[in-house]
């Protein structure tokens, strides 16, 4: 069971993912297409965290 579902990973879906996780929520995002904001690809989710390519250069590695 998740705290929140957004549907559609775009700029403000992921935004608001990202914003919701860092306050301790459990995010579940879903989205038709199979690529994130239409040039990342969804690889992994662990403990309701999404690892994108090159995310942990832009966090500086924090989750």
């Amino acid at each position: 069971m998740f705290d929140y579902l957004i549907v559609g990973a775009g700029l403000y879906g992921a935004t608001v993912a990202r914003e919701l996780t860092d306050a301790g929520n459990s995010v579940l995002v879903i989205d038709k297409r199979p690529q994130i904001a239409n040039f990342m690809e969804l690889i992994a989710v662990d403990d309701s965290y999404a690892h994108y390519p090159g995310y942990e250069e832009y966090t500086g590695g924090r989750q």
